[in-house]
């Protein structure tokens, strides 16, 4: 097992041009995209800043890294010394509530940042509701997708109603795995071995017939394609313009490097207003 590609990244993400913070000093509530959905797609994340500001006054966002990688591979000491940016990080700038939208992000502030209000992006937007335009929008989209629960909330049944209403609303047509929702099985990224990521991403694959699967999860929508379905981001049909013209329903994986570029962008604009 090679630790050194997580080394690799959590030493990037710890780097200030990646993980900065722009909040105004009125404000307490931080958006939190985690970083696959940030290296994932600009627009998507812009996007979803612009609904939250919509909804909740003098909301600042930040690029943080929850450091869980350092969880993943047992460097335990990297992780205490990383977490402590992102908690002086959230104190400094008095923060009391975080949306993430990262299973992983979500678990970890929940974990280790007790004195902060965490929740999920998906709590958040079926309590806002959706744009009246998105209502039943694709109702007519003859694809039915099986969702795929993240094993990182694994438990937390508000995330799971979320989920399934929000794909309701949109008139999405929805299957379940064969495990699902507490009982849910990881894709395979819990594991740090390639043989072992494998089989895990195989066995997972093979508990639904359908070839197209929906996740609440960038890395979970990355393996998932990685094992041969087509997979896109509940995000993806909310907020990213391509899905909404119904011709396109699997993400496309970007190398490395073009997630680094898409981090970078986001962290280096000149302002968020």
């Amino acid at each position: 097992m090679s630790k050194l590609p997580y080394k690799i990244h959590q030493i990037s993400s710890n780097n200030k041009l990646f993980r900065k913070t722009f909040i105004d000093e009125d404000a307490d509530v931080l958006f939190m995209p985690g970083c696959s959905l940030s290296g994932y797609d600009e627009k998507i994340i812009l996007n979803i800043y612009n609904y939250l500001r919509g909804h909740i006054k003098n909301i600042g966002i930040t690029f943080s890294c929850c450091y869980k990688p350092s969880i993943m591979i047992k460097d335990y000491k990297s992780f205490e010394k990383y977490y402590k940016n992102l908690d002086e990080t959230l104190n400094t700038n008095n923060v009391k509530k975080v949306i993430t939208s990262c299973p992983n992000c979500y678990k970890s502030l929940s974990e280790n940042s007790k004195n902060i209000e965490v929740y999920f992006l998906l709590d958040v937007i079926r309590e806002f509701g959706l744009d009246n335009r998105l209502i039943g929008y694709y109702s007519d989209l003859n694809i039915e997708f099986a969702i795929h629960d993240s094993c990182a909330i694994r438990g937390v049944e508000s995330i799971y109603i979320s989920a399934r209403d929000i794909l309701k609303s949109l008139g999405i047509k929805y299957s379940e795995f064969e495990k699902n929702r507490s009982s849910s099985m990881c894709c395979g990224a819990i594991f740090t071995d390639n043989e072992n990521k494998k089989k895990q991403l195989e066995k997972r694959c093979s508990q639904t017939k359908s070839d197209y699967t929906i996740c609440y999860c960038e890395t979970c929508v990355k393996f998932m394609i990685n094992g041969g379905k087509n997979s896109i981001h509940i995000l993806d049909l909310i907020f990213n313009e391509e899905y909404l013209n119904k011709d396109k329903f699997t993400q496309y994986n970007k190398s490395s490097i073009n997630s680094w570029i898409n981090r970078y962008k986001l962290n280096n604009r000149r302002k968020y207003e």
